[in-house]
């Protein structure tokens, strides 16, 4: 396994931050968990004690994990089916730095050209040009 750089491990955490407070502050869950907790933190630290049981914390902590799955999984699949466009914009993106919304836009439409001329009309519309 590829080690995890600094970047990439605070980018988790963000994630798991993130997902901890959709599901215990703000209620989402595929059991209909509801808020829970709105402390600041996930009482991890004794300094700052958790708001809710240590079952209540497993449960909590069983939802964020399925929610961060699921985002891990549809982020996955995002990426292998759209590789070629991917590896286009970073033969690009590494030959030129700067990539603008049109030729985004003539990459995207190599695969989808319903979702390419669709966004190019929506920028048209809005900026006139």
């Amino acid at each position: 396994m590829e080690e995890v750089t600094t970047g990439a491990s605070n980018d988790l955490q963000q994630v798991r931050n993130i997902a901890r407070r959709i599901v215990a502050q703000w209620g989402f869950s595929k059991d209909r968990m509801g808020a829970t907790s709105w402390e600041g933190t996930d009482g991890n630290s004794p300094a700052n004690p958790a708001g809710v049981s240590q079952a209540k914390e497993k449960e909590i902590d069983d939802e964020v994990r399925a929610l961060v799955l699921k985002a891990y999984e549809n982020a996955k699949e995002v990426l292998s089916t759209n590789r070629a466009l991917l590896d286009e914009l970073t033969e690009a993106l590494v030959e030129k730095e700067t990539v603008d919304f049109r030729e985004l836009y003539k990459m995207v439409e190599k695969t989808q050209p319903e979702l390419a001329r669709a966004q190019i009309e929506k920028q048209v519309s809005m900026t006139g040009a």
